[in-house]
């Protein structure tokens, strides 16, 4: 079951930038230890936003800085019992949507980035996927309910 359907596939390994990296999963694949699947259990929550909310800076930030294990090695690692204890915000459908939205926005961008022929297009995709990731950012600081300073932190401005 885990392996099959539309799922999160989760590298185990953090980023270089110490962020968590997720992707949309459709296709059956069996996956090693190095990815995670993971499927939202929290009915009515869809995976494209599960898949946001996993993605966004503040969820990596708060992974990192409250998890001995991401910190312990090298090699910061994701480890599911670590993370399931950070919550998915509580939002109404509309909220829930419009990050749903954005998150299938940035899937088709990536796939339009990997079909670029030229570097212009390349150079032209990879901008509206920084904005459109920006987007995301700033709707799930909104979902969270952050202040300024709290973004400004998240952010690395302090």
């Amino acid at each position: 079951r885990m392996f099959e359907g539309k799922r999160i596939a989760l590298r185990r390994l953090l980023t270089r930038k110490f962020r968590l990296q997720a992707g949309l999963a459709i296709e059956t694949m069996i996956t090693t230890d190095n990815v995670l699947n993971m499927i939202p259990k929290i009915k009515g929550i869809s995976v494209e936003f599960a898949l946001g909310i996993l993605n966004s800076k503040l969820i990596s930030w708060v992974y990192v800085n409250t998890s001995m294990i991401a910190q312990k090695d090298d090699f910061p690692q994701v480890h599911i019992s670590a993370l399931s204890a950070i919550r998915l915000p509580e939002c109404n459908k509309s909220k829930q949507g419009h990050l749903v939205q954005l998150v299938e926005q940035i899937l088709s961008l990536n796939k339009q980035l990997t079909e670029a022929k030229t570097d212009h297009d390349q150079t032209l995709i990879r901008r509206q996927i920084d904005a459109t990731d920006n987007q995301i950012d700033k709707l799930v600081y909104e979902l969270y309910d952050l202040t300024p300073e709290e973004i400004a932190i998240v952010e690395g401005n302090i």
